[in-house]
């Protein structure tokens, strides 16, 4: 398979720049894009015309965001999780119905079929402050708010991702790899296997064809994996990190990547775009709903 592995440096157009440490992009359908900075904090937008806006800024590690049915934004960090009004900038507490409290960060987040949302913790707090992080958690959230965790010992939970088929979940835990999950009638995920080893592996996204793009936060590549996990594809950017991904553009062949400083250029962090050439699919959107009255000024 080696001869058959495509390297390349495609065209990259920055979109956003300035940055330190950004995550959780996510595109509307107006070419609207949002993104938080991790170590700036917030959760931030970018839309033609108008100047850059920052929403909730004292908010720490939004690693993940999903859309709503109803507009909103559903955004993970430390403490669990909230839902943003995108005009006022209102945020109320997701409620949980059962289970256990997020007593970590929470990190990436995708929407399901359903409008249901599945998730993983992380233990930033331990990892920038150089200790030994706790094991994380990945979890499913019910809209009823039921809580499910599916998996206790997670090391850091990142990128995720559903096959076109809707028969399998993917899931990127940074230290580990890949993991594929099949998906049961009920939506939950079963037992996962280990589809491919990647020490730096971060965000991932799939295309309408299946195959996984993963991001390398350490290496500052692009991997793209066919379904059954060989790689076959690896991009180059000039970048000290590349961290998440989403798809996005009217024909959805557009990719848009997070990307993070370092110590000798902390401004690196932005989010840009390459063109692919399989177009990715539609984002699911969720139907969780909030705590009704608990408004929080900046959570």
């Amino acid at each position: 398979m080696a001869n058959s592995l495509r390297s390349d440096a495609p065209q990259v157009t920055v979109l956003a720049m300035g940055y330190q440490f950004c995550e959780a992009p996510r595109v509307d359908g107006d070419g609207t894009i949002w993104f938080s900075d991790l170590h700036g904090g917030g959760y931030h937008r970018i839309r033609a015309g108008e100047p850059a806006r920052a929403y909730l800024p004292m908010r720490q590690w939004v690693g993940g965001a999903v859309f709503c049915e109803d507009g909103a934004l559903i955004l993970s960090g430390r403490g669990g999780l909230v839902r943003l009004d995108r005009e006022s900038g209102a945020a109320m507490k997701v409620p949980l119905a059962t289970g256990d409290p997020f007593e970590l960060c929470v990190n990436d987040l995708e929407a399901t079929p359903d409008g249901a949302l599945i998730g993983g913790t992380i233990d930033f707090a331990s990892i920038m402050g150089g200790g030994t992080p706790a094991l994380g958690k990945l979890f499913h959230l019910a809209v009823d708010g039921t809580l499910t965790i599916l998996r206790d010992d997670v090391f850091a939970s990142n990128g995720l991702g559903f096959s076109p088929c809707g028969r399998w979940l993917y899931h990127s835990e940074t230290r580990k790899g890949v993991w594929r999950y099949p998906l049961g009638a009920d939506g939950l995920p079963g037992a996962g296997t280990l589809l491919v080893a990647m020490e730096d592996s971060d965000g991932l996204v799939v295309d309408s064809e299946g195959g996984i793009w993963v991001a390398g936060w350490a290496s500052a590549g692009l991997y793209h994996l066919r379904a059954d996990g060989t790689q076959d594809r690896v991009v180059h950017l000039p970048f000290p990190h590349v961290v998440s991904l989403a798809f996005g553009g009217p024909d959805l062949h557009d990719l848009y990547i997070t990307t993070g400083g370092d110590d000798e250029r902390p401004e690196l962090g932005g989010v840009v775009k390459i063109r692919v050439d399989v177009p990715g699919t539609r984002d699911f959107k969720a139907r969780i709903a909030s705590c009704a009255n608990r408004y929080l000024p900046d959570a």
